[in-house]
């Protein structure tokens, strides 16, 4: 393709620029490059134009803002970019996507948390409802020592009156105690119901019903099987590698297996971009071959064809 530059030292520089501006126009059309003149002629006449539709031809983008705002904030619920929906979103928990961060932080905060006081005050509240001071429904309910030590007409008394008071006073205590922990806890907790509600919703959404899957099937373990390729191209943080990595026992040549599916899905690419062919298909013929089996003869003999011969 010649420069404007120096295609208007060949014709006049209006000229070429009106060619040019045709030129950058025509490009814009997938696979001109390989079209004749003639042949775009051809594929053009017929086309039918936005006649007679004023707001699909005031269009100066393909997907008004309107339009994309709809579906974003119906359908792209999701935590990937522009609301994608992540294999993390509708299965995450299985993996531990955000659950076995939380619970681990969870543990780190308690442990250096003191609620000494606070888990003797849960201890006396469930012997109250097991009945070791007394039979809960009809009473007396008697706490015979401790911060709670008095008679209770019944379970419901010495949780009203002595026992949830006594928490919340204790878990107030805790709060001012341990600001940092305690926002960390509950930053971990509600992380873990918000990823919960996230695949409620999204399996919701894709009428995931579990109870009606077939468990076991055959034919949904070999799509998975041979999927595994393509689904190692999906490295984004919540994709399928780090879902299906995160489930995998790799301790096994069979887990071991699936690791490696992977990671040729993301190897292929680059070989092919190079030109580099690759050939990883299983043989289709068995080797040793199997016996053939005794059939009926498809064939004439020499003698049989010549005895069909009409002279």
């Amino acid at each position: 393709m010649i420069p404007y530059n120096r295609l208007k030292e060949i014709v006049p520089s209006d000229q070429a620029l009106a060619a040019k501006a045709v030129s950058v126009s025509l490009q814009q059309i997938s696979g001109i490059s390989r079209l004749r003149l003639s042949d775009l002629a051809q594929a053009v006449t017929p086309q039918e134009t936005t006649r007679n539709l004023p707001e699909i031809t005031a269009l100066t983008t393909a997907v008004p803002a309107s339009v994309a705002n709809y579906f974003t904030t119906t359908l792209a619920t999701g935590t990937g970019p522009n609301g994608t929906i992540l294999v993390v979103d509708i299965l995450g928990t299985a993996a531990g996507y955000v659950s076995a961060g939380a619970m681990a932080n969870t543990i780190s905060n308690l442990a250096s948390v003191n609620v000494t006081a606070l888990t003797s005050t849960y201890t006396t509240m469930a012997n109250v409802v097991n009945g070791v001071y007394g039979d809960p429904t009809v009473g007396p309910v008697i706490i015979p020592s401790g911060p709670y030590a008095n008679t209770y007409v019944d379970a419901d008394e010495a949780f009203a009156n002595a026992l949830i008071p006594g928490a919340q006073s204790e878990i107030t205590t805790v709060i001012s105690g341990y600001p940092t922990y305690t926002a960390n806890l509950n930053a971990n907790w509600t992380n873990m119901a918000n990823q919960l509600v996230l695949e409620q919703n999204t399996q919701t959404s894709a009428d995931i019903i579990f109870a009606n899957l077939v468990p076991n099937s055959t034919t949904s373990m070999y799509a998975f099987i041979f999927g595994l390729p393509a689904a190692g191209q999906q490295t984004e943080n919540g994709g399928q590698v780090q879902m299906i990595e995160s489930v995998t026992d790799t301790s096994t040549f069979t887990g071991q297996a699936v690791i490696a599916s992977l990671r040729q899905g993301k190897n292929q690419p680059f070989l092919q971009a190079v030109g580099i062919e690759t050939n990883y298909d299983v043989p289709s013929d068995p080797n040793p071959l199997p016996p053939t089996a005794n059939l009926i003869p498809s064939t004439y003999t020499a003698a049989e064809a010549a005895a069909l011969v009409i002279r």
